[in-house]
């Protein structure tokens, strides 16, 4: 009897040894050409100067900034009442009341006649760009939320401060104009941590100033001349009751109490005289250049 040839067949491929599907062929990188830089021989374009100016309430302030070369005041709040004549954005029909408003008036082409932009104060700008944190930016749930706080993580302070980044990008377009940019705020004591021992307080412009959103450091950071307008001596009784004497002063340098700083200004100008409301001596030293 013959056999009969069976044909067994192959078991089939099972997933894990069958071979992966050819990966798609990589893309060449766009090749970005570079730059033949050259160096030319030129004067430095002349920049505007960055000034921060702090006190408290009723210290002057706007006063101060009112002496400054060509002011232009971009105003949020009533701190010229007391003076007479100086050129403000807005009017009553079309006044500046948001943060946007803001930020329009600071990109406006409208300060070719002017020398010195001041907005007063960046204490009430910081409220207006937290009340519109909390009209545009809604958390990771598509909620709106009633207070800077209920984002959580503290992300509402880090929107808040990349609001207040933004301003400051304003304020560098109009540096590079050859515009200087005052930026006025009320003061205010900020506890500072101190590696080296103790901490500390420190009175500076009343801006947030948070581990991992701090307004505060990254104004003073960003500004060229912080000046601290106080009294040139301050007495503390033993009712912890403070009193100033030898009239007001212009305080160009920093103490452990107090921010101020100056890029130009020797330590021969450190404490410069204010106590006539009309002396513009500060602004006489600092453009002498």
């Amino acid at each position: 009897m013959a056999l009969t040839k069976r044909t067994i067949p192959k078991p089939p491929k099972s997933a894990a040894s069958a071979r992966p599907p050819k990966a798609p062929k990589a893309r060449a990188a766009t090749t970005v050409p570079a730059k033949n830089f050259k160096i030319t021989a030129g004067e430095r374009p002349t920049d505007g100067k960055k000034i921060l100016i702090h006190a408290d309430s009723g210290m002057g302030k706007t006063t101060l900034a009112s002496l400054a070369p060509g002011p232009v005041f971009i105003g949020l709040d009533n701190g010229g009442v007391g003076i007479k004549v100086y050129n403000r954005v807005g009017d009553n029909d079309n006044p500046v009341e948001t943060y946007l408003d803001v930020r329009a008036a600071l990109q406006a082409n409208i300060y070719d006649e002017y020398e010195s932009v001041v907005l007063d104060t960046v204490t009430i700008l910081e409220e207006w760009a937290e009340q519109h944190v909390l009209d545009t930016i809604t958390n990771d749930n598509g909620e709106k939320m009633s207070s800077i706080v209920k984002y959580g993580w503290s992300n509402g302070y880090k929107h808040l401060y990349d609001m207040m980044k933004l301003i400051l990008q304003d304020c560098d377009a109009l540096i590079r104009k050859g515009k200087n940019v005052i930026l006025i705020a009320q003061s205010t004591p900020h506890n500072v941590p101190n590696p080296g021992g103790e901490d500390f307080i420190r009175q500076g412009p009343r801006l947030v100033s948070r581990k991992n959103a701090n307004v505060e450091a990254l104004y003073c950071e960003w500004a060229d001349h912080i000046f601290h307008i106080g009294y040139q001596f301050l007495n503390v009784d033993k009712k912890k009751k403070a009193t100033g004497s030898g009239g007001r002063a212009i305080f160009v340098h920093p103490e452990p109490h107090f921010r101020a700083k100056s890029r130009t200004l020797g330590l021969d100008k450190a404490v410069v005289s204010f106590e006539d409301p009309t002396d513009d001596s500060i602004w006489t030293f600092l453009f002498a250049d």
